[in-house]
């Protein structure tokens, strides 16, 4: 059985390869594109998570910390990563939407 900080530590490092891979690929279409370097903000992102890692194993090893302490580096790691999806990742709901539209009408 997992205990609970090796669960969250999963958890978190989850997202933190989601993130990496995510800002690979992100700078390289910014780079196609000639966007601006927004994918930096996943590496902030990540940094954050690895404190919150860090900040939660030490909570979970015993030691008094605060829970505010890790919700908000969680929150902040996560709105980094939003931000920087949002700004190489939005046009893609418009062509998965516009495709899937045509395709149905194409079908009736």
């Amino acid at each position: 059985m997992i205990p609970g900080s090796g669960l969250f530590l999963l958890g978190i490092s989850g997202f933190i390869i989601l993130y990496a891979v995510l800002a690979h690929l992100s700078a390289r279409m910014g780079e196609g594109l000639r966007l601006p370097a927004y994918y930096r903000l996943y590496y902030i992102a990540i940094l954050v998570l690895v404190v919150a890692a860090l900040y939660g194993w030490y909570q979970y090893s015993g030691e008094k910390g605060s829970d505010d302490m890790l919700l908000i580096l969680l929150i902040i790691g996560n709105v980094l990563a939003i931000a920087a999806s949002y700004k190489y990742w939005w046009w893609l709901k418009g062509e998965l939407w516009i495709k899937k539209v045509k395709g149905d009408e194409s079908n009736e």
